[in-house]
């Protein structure tokens, strides 16, 4: 197994799992902008990457971050006649 894309969640996968080997992992935030909205990034070194020692998934979300990149206020739903 070789998850593909969100290397924050598939690192996880891959530590877990005994026929997992590979992680694909995006060094900047050009392809997964995901990455814009976490306030911690994986470690990684020499073709390996480090898990977090925190609870969860080693990392929150960037408020800011999230506030910047949301959309417009939600509107309530509206009937159109």
């Amino acid at each position: 197994m070789c998850p593909h894309w969100f290397h924050d969640l598939h690192a996880h996968l891959v530590a877990s799992t005994a026929n997992a080997r590979y992680v694909e992992f995006f060094i900047d935030d050009q392809v997964l902008n995901f990455r814009r909205l976490i306030d911690t990034q994986l470690k990684h070194k020499d073709g390996y990457l480090s898990l977090p020692k925190t609870p969860g998934l080693g990392f929150d979300f960037d408020e800011k971050a999230v506030k910047r990149y949301a959309l417009a206020p939600a509107k309530p739903w509206t009937v159109m006649r």
